[in-house]
């Protein structure tokens, strides 16, 4: 087949992917196969990506293998990493930790991405000495430096546990700066925990880093409203007026017969 053919194959694919329309990209995965068009580096990624976020973890695993007999060896740690993130996120615990050690008995160092899939994978298990124990050899053994990333795994590991207080030490005390998305999925584990005393701490730091943004001030008064603290919660209402912060009305879709999809702003 002519090289342009591959290409666009290439551009029809990645592009689908990006746009987060991942059943399309497998289906014009399915039919270049069927064409005859060998997949280049970058399909492979974009599909891998697509299976991870659909869990297809047949097609991912037989794009796994294929990758292995191919001559990418260059970039097989991607793959490796694909495949770990892609068990991670779908919630195949023990497969995600049993390929994280594949990858090493086949010779390849664990990366950053490797770490990401692992503590993913131990946090949605509640494997908190586990994922304690990859944290330190990512940074003892590996030479890793922890971003945001890193430690927001370690934060939604602690969260997940109920072990709360200990995943806002890790706030308090990590190496660089807390982000709102860090912050924000501690203070919504407050809430799901009702552990307000904790909450209002976390909002401290939320009001410094987005001090505009109405959805943490509407889980606090929630959380006041649900123990019987009416006060707390008209304080904060009356904060937000205050502040001009008006709460955004939420978004609804339900499917009607025509098969459309019919939305709705709620409060």
């Amino acid at each position: 087949m002519p090289e342009r053919d591959a290409i666009s194959w290439t551009v029809m694919i990645n592009g689908f992917v990006k746009k987060g329309r991942f059943d399309e990209a497998l289906e014009w995965f399915r039919e270049m196969q069927i064409s005859g068009v060998e997949p280049d580096y970058v399909v492979i990624i974009s599909v891998l990506a697509a299976c991870a976020n659909v869990g297809m973890l047949g097609l991912g695993l037989w794009i796994h293998q294929f990758v292995l007999k191919q001559d990418f060896s260059d970039n097989v740690r991607v793959s490796w990493n694909s495949i770990i993130v892609g068990f991670a996120i779908s919630g195949f615990v023990e497969e995600a930790l049993e390929y994280f050690k594949l990858m090493q008995n086949e010779g390849f160092k664990p990366d950053g991405i490797s770490f990401i899939g692992a503590l993913t994978a131990c946090s949605h298990a509640g494997l908190i000495d586990d994922g304690l124990r990859y944290f330190d050899v990512m940074k003892r053994v590996y030479r890793i430096s922890p971003r945001i990333e890193y430690y927001g795994c370690i934060v939604d590991l602690y969260s997940r546990a109920g072990r709360l207080e200990e995943a806002l030490n890790v706030v308090e005390t990590m190496s660089v700066k807390p982000n709102k998305v860090v912050l924000g999925s501690l203070l919504a584990a407050c809430r799901t925990k009702g552990n307000v005393s904790l909450a209002e701490r976390i909002m401290k730091y939320l009001v410094e880093l987005d001090p505009d943004g109405d959805f943490n001030y509407v889980i606090l008064a929630n959380m006041y409203a649900a123990v019987g603290r009416w006060d707390g919660a008209g304080k904060i209402r009356r904060r937000m007026k205050g502040l001009g912060i008006q709460k955004k009305p939420g978004i609804s879709s339900v499917e009607i017969d025509t098969g459309a999809l019919e939305t709705y702003e709620i409060d």
